[in-house]
């Protein structure tokens, strides 16, 4: 029975995301796509929603790698997200770095949380 259960939220938690995006209509898709065209948008946005998916989707059906790997592609689009803006200048030197500093003691904290769990 619990293994049914992960399996239902695993299949929920892909499958609801991608029926809201076909329910778009023609406006909000066309806006969709040309949005997606621009690769820094797939490293900022894209992979932080991947890797969120994959860790939860770890979490529910106990495997750690998963777990690992959402955890180092939020992180990627974290840092990524960061740099491109401070680039455009969109936030100060020290906002980002302090935002990267944030970033750091995220994964450290996720370190220490999986030793001790």
């Amino acid at each position: 029975m619990k293994e049914m259960l992960q399996v239902l939220f695993v299949t929920l938690i892909w499958v609801l995301p991608i029926i809201f995006l076909t329910n778009m209509n023609k406006e909000e898709r066309q806006k969709f796509k040309s949005e997606f065209k621009h690769p820094l948008i797939l490293f900022g946005v894209g992979l932080i929603i991947i890797g969120y998916l994959l860790l939860h989707s770890g979490h529910i059906l106990e495997n750690v790698l998963i777990q690992h790997i959402g955890a180092i592609m939020m992180f990627i689009s974290w840092l990524t997200t960061i740099i491109v803006s401070w680039k455009k200048e969109k936030t100060g030197f020290i906002t980002s770095a302090v935002l990267i500093l944030l970033g750091v003691l995220g994964i450290a904290a996720y370190g220490l949380m999986i030793t001790y769990i």
